[in-house]
């Protein structure tokens, strides 16, 4: 029998046997791969201790599926030594989104008056003291659409770049002008190829269209890089464009996705799913995480929590990161400079959300704002005097990272790429 059960794969034979803990007295089991049914013993039990142990190493959307089993596990994530050791798990397992992938810093880090443009810095280290300074791509442009940049007027290219989203795609980088709002440029800095996209049709044919918000992702199933722009005209009437690399166009997206507001910050995973934190139609108060599929150009709802109580707090900033392979949710209680950070289990379902950290709480610095999860599952934020420090989930220590910013940066992971756009020179 032991030789039929092995093949089942490792994943599902843990749910199996987790699953059949608590079975009826009388209840049956298929053996894999066969018809042959085995009767289980009258009284099948296993120890607390080792069901915890093995619960402990499951996915969240596993746990959450297991905790109607018993009402033992229906409390686990409210049982303080459980979590202890499910959160150590979390953090020390290795995930495959994170292997292979470096550090960038992007942001302002010097005085207004002697620069105050954004930078991107490849950092290493354990405390970041590897800094390599990246030079933005060479993006050639019209003077005359330039709002008022002295240096972009002399020069001729914009030196200037905002990041969009929390790391790269497939190791390229979403750049959005800084001062030329319509610009927007895919860059490789691997091999240093760029490509400025052309303008979308709402903005050539309407001089009253305003974009409000863009994503960047890939589509697996075609193989194509694409950007998606949602816009108003006259606050009236939303307008949703989507451009593919491979054609090198837009096009019209028939969607009619209302939302009072979206997050600019994207979080990107590798699976062909962009994820935003946007505010619903309705105007009270209730949040959702809004996801793309790049591949069937459809968009998902996860409801949020208003806030870990249940009970309306008000000044809470929302954050989404990605942590371990995992998207997790920050509430940051600007009042307290507390941080709740909640890990998803199944995407569209508000249940699955899992209270998993609290940031802020005992002698830690007054921390202003989460800038990024590293690849250890550690957490980077800002102190109130810009400073940057890395906060251990684990130990709940901090850090000084001898890093100053001057009111934004953000940390992204960035996966190397030698290939060019296309597998071709453009």
């Amino acid at each position: 029998m032991d030789s039929k059960v092995s093949t089942i794969k490792p994943s599902s034979l843990m749910d199996s046997r987790v699953s059949n803990i608590k079975q009826s007295k009388h209840a049956t089991a298929v053996v894999a791969g066969t018809n042959e049914k085995v009767k289980l013993p009258k009284e099948l039990h296993i120890h607390d201790d080792i069901a915890f142990s093995i619960l402990s190493k499951l996915s969240i959307k596993s746990l959450k599926r297991f905790e109607c089993v018993c009402k033992s596990w229906s409390i686990l994530i409210d049982n303080p030594n459980f979590m202890i050791s499910y959160r150590k798990v979390f953090l020390t397992k290795e995930h495959p989104d994170c292997d292979h992938t470096s550090l960038l810093l992007h942001g302002k880090f010097t005085p207004s008056y002697q620069d105050g443009r954004f930078e991107l810095f490849s950092i290493s280290g354990d405390r970041f003291e590897n800094k390599v300074k990246l030079e933005w791509p060479t993006v050639k442009y019209d003077p005359s659409k330039s709002l008022n940049s002295v240096f972009e007027h002399m020069f001729g290219y914009v030196p200037n770049f905002n990041i969009l989203g929390s790391g790269s795609v497939n190791g390229i980088l979403c750049l959005l002008s800084v001062s030329l709002v319509k610009i927007v440029v895919l860059w490789n800095p691997s091999i240093n190829e760029s490509k400025a996209l052309p303008l979308p049709p709402s903005f050539v044919n309407d001089n009253h269209f305003c974009h409000i918000h863009r994503g960047f992702g890939y589509d697996r199933r075609t193989n194509d890089y694409k950007v998606i722009c949602h816009g108003e005209i006259f606050d009236t009437k939303d307008v949703w464009e989507i451009y593919s690399l491979r054609t090198n166009s837009w096009r019209i997206l028939n969607l009619s996705m209302r939302h009072k507001f979206m997050n600019r910050e994207q979080l990107y995973m590798e699976g062909g799913l962009s994820h935003w934190m946007c505010e619903y139609e309705t105007h009270d108060g209730i949040y959702m995480m809004l996801s793309f599929d790049w591949s069937n150009e459809v968009f998902i709802q996860t409801p949020v929590p208003s806030d870990i109580d249940g009970n309306f707090v008000p000044f809470v900033r929302r954050h989404l990161v990605l942590l371990k392979g995992s998207i997790a949710l920050i509430l940051n209680f600007t009042e307290t400079a507390t941080f709740h950070i909640s890990v998803l289990g199944e995407l569209g379902v508000k249940e699955s959300w899992t209270k998993m950290f609290m940031v802020g709480l005992g002698p830690i610095p007054f921390l202003m704002y989460p800038v990024g999860a590293v690849r250890n599952g550690d957490m980077v934020f800002t102190k109130k005097d810009d400073r940057l420090i890395l906060f251990n989930l684990t130990t709940q220590t901090v850090e000084d990272l001898g890093i100053k910013s001057k009111g934004f940066c953000k940390i992204l992971l960035h996966r190397e790429n030698l290939t060019p756009f296309e597998g071709k020179s453009i």
